[in-house]
């Protein structure tokens, strides 16, 4: 069939079309092609050596010093035999980029401009040097270079930079073997393998702070401190670390800009304005003391769990007296055999201690030592502890009379520190140390604080601890030693925040019984946490805890399965397919409604601890929240009993039974019991809960509270099983299917 003129002339058009559109196409290809080309010629021209151009390398070489000449100083870093010519072995002496194991080093950078503008702290890292060094290997990613290095810090703000630290990522596994001009703040041995950690913090020494030009008259030697490093780097790469930081994150020089010459870059990061970054990042947080500090450089106080005070009482030459506080915050958690440490940054060591100790004593690490070089006429016997890290505990209550090693306030107590609430005069423990100091730190008012505090417990039932470094505060204020009505103040004062860091694992539980139900509400099941295994038959973690008798509370949660299964026969509970798990406490708190035979306006509740775990309880206490029966509390037989406020009661036991004893042969608990007397308030509903707690705590751990409450019903607060809701449901549909056929 014949095609239509119109036909012919769109078929003409299209293909008019797709030939234009193919010739666009490789009319851009070819320029992309070319440059692709020139690109490898370019590279391939860059690898050529020096020698071969001679007209572009004599002609500077005379008048422009070797470190910016490029061309001329890298052979000579590259070469290490004098005996072959750089010209006859240029694959091995300079990579190229066709080696797939190693980059081509960076191309070259414009020279740094004798100024930077930095109204801040400027960081400069400087590769000064650069040599390849045995053994040689022809995979050039993993030959060794031996490198020397420039870490500079320049002061070019208002502020006095205190004993700072630069933190430096290197990228390269760098060895580091030696520095002048600063220390490894951690006090790593050299030669020090960078890889090891994310980065490495360098300290100044011996003087690690840096003032302002203002404060120097402009003298570049007082506000500009260098840190020279020699090393060892792997490949023939950027030498340039990866990111500097000062002191914080918030000072993160991560974008640094890079002048010179390979090998011998210099990368420059200028610190924010201080004033742009938070009040707490404008001043470092290990302080020294300063007699012309201000009050505008103290650091607010903070507040945690425990607060941990080092206030220096006295100085000396070469010496200073301190007093470390440690003070419970926590309005109920008790602190149970307290371990201190910390690090020494500055060759400090301890020469006397009194009202604590320390776990190791001796003096051999002074001996051989810094120490013992400069204090050469010293007995060291007498020494307690030279350890970068000591530890210190507490003493026992007898050692407080002891004129040698005790007579301090708040000291001699085992390490137990209570919340205030509970004991107004054990809620803080306190020692004193007579302190040395090293060079350059003489001086009576260059004072540093340690590092690094770590706050332990002896206690496998205490809480895990995490510490702030510490922090330049106000001095704190001490009762006059002369007995006078005034306050001394310290000479200066550091604070550390410690807060608590492991999640809370209960401990205890609480069931509720009541004169008006024989039945008892135990506690939850798995209430203090479910084993992955345990012997005996499986059981289910999610059914509700079955109801007892209350004899059954004198047995542990896993031997009590005969006689809920009794209680529950005889009366007529459907249990479930798969019995529930015990709750797995260690102490067990039973709150009893008694019958209210005294006063018929009042009622009294009788509170029983039974203790399964294998561990006894000194000075133990119950904290009692109650709402609204709180205020209508009013004696007590069996306990000692404290109203603190916020609808809360302190129990403690009397004189006598102020020690909980563990379980002995799993099968005699320890246990306490006493009763509380209550008014009862017009309209509380004693069988709608009104008389129970709301939350119980034993030694300041949260204890699990029971699901539902108790009526005068047997089965109260039982969940039926499954298979009468299920009954129940078939007989409602079965209902409901008569109904319609009728």
């Amino acid at each position: 069939m014949a095609m239509s003129p119109q036909k012919h002339i769109l078929s003409l058009l299209l293909l008019l079309l797709l030939i234009l559109i193919q010739t666009l196409a490789l009319s851009e290809s070819l320029p992309t092609t070319t440059t692709n080309v020139q690109r490898h010629l370019l590279q391939a021209t860059s690898t050529t050596p020096a020698t071969t151009t001679p007209a572009t390398t004599t002609t500077p070489a005379s008048t422009t010093p070797a470190t910016t000449t490029p061309s001329t100083a890298t052979p000579a870093t590259t070469t290490p035999s004098t005996a072959t010519p750089s010209t006859t072995t240029p694959s091995t002496e300079t990579p190229t980029t066709t080696d797939p194991k190693v980059a081509a080093p960076p191309p070259p950078k414009p020279d740094r401009p004798d100024e930077i503008d930095c109204n801040g702290i400027l960081l400069t890292y400087n590769v000064d040097n650069m040599t390849k060094i045995r053994p040689f290997t022809t995979d050039k990613s993993v030959q060794p270079f031996g490198f020397g290095a420039t870490a500079a810090l320049e002061n070019a703000y208002t502020i006095t930079l205190r004993n700072y630290t630069l933190l430096i990522t290197y990228q390269h596994k760098e060895i580091l073997v030696s520095m002048n001009g600063g220390v490894l703040t951690e006090d790593y041995f050299l030669p020090y393998n960078t890889s090891e950690a994310p980065f490495v913090s360098f300290s100044g020494y011996p003087d690690a702070d840096l003032p302002t030009p203002i404060a120097t008259g402009g003298d570049l030697k007082k506000f500009v401190h260098n840190i020279t490093l020699t090393g060892t780097m792997f490949g023939w790469v950027n030498p340039l670390p990866k990111k500097m930081v000062l002191g914080d994150p918030h000072w993160d020089c991560s974008n640094m800009s890079l002048y010179g010459n390979f090998p011998n870059f210099t990368s420059t990061c200028c610190v924010p304005n201080p004033n742009n970054l938070p009040e707490e990042d404008s001043i470092s947080t290990e302080s020294i003391y300063d007699p012309l500090i201000s009050t505008s450089d103290y650091r607010p106080r903070n507040t945690g769990n425990i607060t941990i005070s080092y206030d220096v009482l006295l100085t000396y030459p070469g010496s200073y007296l301190a007093q470390v506080t440690i003070e419970n915050k926590d309005m109920l958690t008790r602190l149970d055999g307290w371990q201190l440490s910390w690090k020494w940054k500055r060759n400090e060591f301890i020469y006397q201690i009194k009202g604590a100790y320390t776990t190791v004593t001796g003096s051999s690490e002074c001996l051989f030592g810094p120490q013992g070089k400069y204090y050469q006429g010293m007995d060291f016997t007498n020494v307690t502890n030279c350890q970068r890290n000591p530890t210190m505990i507490d003493l026992p209550p007898w050692r407080y009379n002891d004129s040698d090693v005790g007579r301090i306030p708040f000291c001699c107590r085992n390490g137990t520190i209570y919340p205030k609430m509970v004991n107004a005069s054990a809620y803080k423990a306190a020692f004193q140390m007579l302190v040395f100091k090293m060079p350059p730190d003489l001086d009576r008012f260059r004072l540093y604080s340690p590092q690094n505090f770590t706050l332990t417990s002896t206690n496998r039932l205490s809480h895990k601890y995490n510490c702030s470094e510490p922090l330049f505060v106000n001095p704190n204020e001490f009762p006059d030693p002369s007995g006078l009505t005034t306050n001394a103040t310290a000479v200066a004062s550091w604070q550390v925040t410690c807060n608590i860091t492991d999640s809370p694992v209960r401990k205890c539980c609480v069931s509720f019984s009541a004169y008006y139900n024989e039945s008892v509400m135990p506690c939850r099941t798995c209430a203090c946490g479910c084993p992955a295994t345990s012997p005996g038959p499986p059981c289910s973690t999610s059914e509700p805890a079955l109801l007892m008798p209350q004899d059954a509370l004198l047995q542990r949660y896993d031997n009590r399965t005969l006689k809920q299964l009794q209680w529950a026969d005889k009366n007529h509970f459907v249990l479930p397919k798969t019995l529930p798990c015990g709750d797995y406490c260690g102490v067990n708190l039973n709150w009893h409604i008694l019958n209210q035979t005294r006063d018929k306006e009042a009622y009294d509740a009788r509170m029983t601890i039974i203790n399964w775990d294998n561990t006894s309880y000194v000075n133990w206490y119950v904290a009692v929240k109650m709402n609204p029966a709180y205020t209508e509390f009013f004696d007590s037989d069996g306990y000692n009993v404290t109203t603190v406020g916020n609808d809360t009661l302190i129990l403690m036991g009397n004189v006598n039974s102020s020690y909980l004893l563990g379980v002995t042969n799993k099968t005699h608990p320890g246990m306490h019991q006493g009763v509380l007397l209550f008014n009862q308030l017009m309209g509380m509903n004693l069988k709608g809960g009104d008389g129970n707690p709301v939350k119980v705590y034993f030694n300041g751990e949260e204890c699990t509270m029971p699901e539902g409450i108790l009526d005068d019903t047997p089965s109260s607060g039982y969940r039926t099983g499954a298979s009468r809701v299920i009954h129940f449901i078939l007989g409602a549909f079965f209902f409901a299917f008569v109904m319609i056929r009728l």
